[in-house]
C-alpha cells in the first residue's frame, strides 16, 4: 500500500502540473470577439465668453458662458484645434448678436435658442454635421438694476 501511494502521488503531481502548464501556457488562445468600434462623442471645451448686453446705447448687463462642443469624432477635434481662433470668434459674435436683442430679454434668455445659434456658428467653421451637441458648463448673468426715476 505504501509503495502504491509513493507511486501515485508523484504521478498525480506531474499530471496536475502538466495540465496546469498546458492550460496557462500552451492552450490555443480563444478567438477575440470583434467589438464594433462605437463612435463615442468627443467634447471640445471652449474658453469662457463674457458678453456685454447693450441695448439702446446703454449697457444692460453681462453674461458669462462656459460651454463644450460635442463633436462627431476625434478627427473633428483636431480640426477644431486648428481653427480654434475662428471658432471662438464665430461663437462670440453669435452670442453678442443674439443676447443684445430685446426678444431675448422677453424670453428670459432662452438657452435652447442660444444653443441652436451657437451650434450653427460652430458648424459654419467646422463643417456641417461635425457638431452634434453643445453642453453648457456654466451660465452666469449679471444685470444692472434700472436707475430709480
Amino acid at each position: 500500500m505504501k509503495k502504491l501511494i509513493l507511486i501515485l502521488v508523484p504521478i498525480l503531481l506531474l499530471a496536475g502540473g502538466g495540465g496546469g502548464a498546458w492550460w496557462f501556457l500552451f492552450r490555443p488562445a480563444p478567438e477575440a470577439e470583434t467589438v464594433e468600434a462605437t463612435n463615442l462623442p468627443v467634447f471640445y471645451a471652449m474658453p469662457a465668453f463674457t458678453v456685454s448686453i447693450v441695448r439702446d446705447r446703454r449697457s444692460y448687463g453681462m453674461i458669462t458662458v462656459e460651454l463644450a462642443l460635442e463633436l462627431r469624432d476625434d478627427a473633428t477635434r483636431m480640426i477644431a484645434d486648428e481653427r480654434s481662433i475662428r471658432l471662438a470668434d464665430r461663437i462670440y459674435v453669435a452670442l453678442y448678436d443674439l443676447l443684445g436683442r430685446r426678444i431675448m430679454a422677453e424670453r428670459n434668455f432662452d438657452l435652447d435658442l442660444i444653443k441652436g445659434r451657437l451650434m450653427a456658428a460652430a458648424a459654419s467653421v467646422l463643417g456641417e454635421g461635425s457638431v452634434t451637441g453643445l453642453m453648457y458648463q456654466s451660465v452666469e448673468n449679471r444685470f444692472i438694476d434700472a436707475p430709480a426715476s
